[in-house]
């Protein structure tokens, strides 16, 4: 059995940020490798070959290429359980999306500190960061592009999970909610997510608690609003933007308005079930994760999410 197709793991805990554990897996259902077409296109995602080395190369725009290696080969997922997180008691996943350029540790838990953030949250929940693609601009999802991509993905997980936590834990967490959250190019991998990313509808609207986008509404309108629309929606959506994702976001907000559903220009005290956000701010796209306002954005929706529930139980 070959690197990729195999579930390994190892810790990756170091003293700062403080951690109760901090897991690097390598799981066959992340995201890449991928070998398939583009979404429902049809066409190859490795259109391209370089004239030099052979190696199979993937168009993101006109005459942009990235090659297969290194950008499109790690199957890496990170995993963090906060120093107050209590396994034996209910709890979320956190499944966050990184942008463009980024790499795992460099990125996500060096640049953006989102470890330190989340270990500031008094909440119980874990983070699942996949690696998308690998120091690229490139949105492309990869597997989450098939059919039930995040369902594949968090079983593999629950192997992880099972070896360092227990058989019990593990099976909780194939039943928690979770929060779908992305960052700038992140959000196309939190749309397929959305559309197609469990076993089936019901199984989406049991288990998803909500969306959060950070800077991060590019594209996939219909995908959203699918899901905004959707009559058994528990989950609540959140989407603060800056200058570089208005265009979209303000066309959702008119959506929002043309079809009379309420929506909040403002962030409530407390965010609830079925609740919808869509606010603006000045601050520049690169700064959004960190300053908001408010500052730590993602820690301070996480903080107002009203309290968890029982999988499929609305809030009051």
């Amino acid at each position: 059995m070959t690197d990729e197709a195999a579930i390994r793991y190892e810790r990756v805990c170091h003293k700062k940020p403080a951690c109760q554990v901090t897991l690097m897996a390598h799981i066959p259902h992340a995201p890449f490798p991928y070998d398939g077409p583009v979404g429902d296109s049809g066409q190859p995602f490795f259109d391209h070959s370089d004239p030099v080395s052979g190696q199979r190369m993937h168009t993101v725009g006109e005459g942009i290429y990235y090659s297969e290696s290194p950008h499109y080969r790690n199957n890496r997922v990170l995993i963090h359980l906060p120093p107050h997180f209590k396994p034996e008691a209910p709890f979320e996943i956190l499944l966050f999306f990184h942008g463009h350029n980024a790499e795992l540790n460099r990125t996500l838990v060096g640049e953006m500190a989102l470890l330190q953030q989340l270990n500031a949250v008094d909440r119980n929940l874990l983070l699942v960061a996949p690696q998308l693609v690998l120091d690229a601009a490139d949105s492309s999802p990869g597997k989450l592009y098939r059919s039930r991509g995040v369902d594949k993905m968090l079983r593999d997980l629950t192997q992880v999970l099972g070896e360092e936590k227990g058989e019990s834990f593990a099976a909780r967490f194939g039943r928690a909610p979770v929060l779908l959250a992305a960052f700038s190019g992140g959000y196309r991998a939190l749309a397929y997510s959305l559309e197609r990313g469990f076993a089936d509808e019901q199984e989406r609207d049991k288990r998803v608690k909500g969306v959060l986008l950070l800077d991060g509404l590019y594209g996939e309108l219909d995908r959203y609003t699918a899901w905004l629309w959707h009559r058994n929606r528990r989950g609540f959506f959140v989407n603060l933007y800056g200058p570089s994702s208005a265009p979209f976001s303000r066309e959702l907000e008119q959506k929002l308005e043309a079809a009379r559903v309420p929506w909040s220009e403002t962030l409530p005290k407390k965010i609830r079930s079925r609740a919808i956000c869509s606010l603006m701010v000045e601050t520049p796209h690169a700064s959004i994760f960190w300053q908001g306002p408010p500052r730590w954005p993602l820690v301070e929706i996480l903080k107002r999410l009203a309290t968890s529930q029982s999988p499929g139980k609305r809030a009051d």
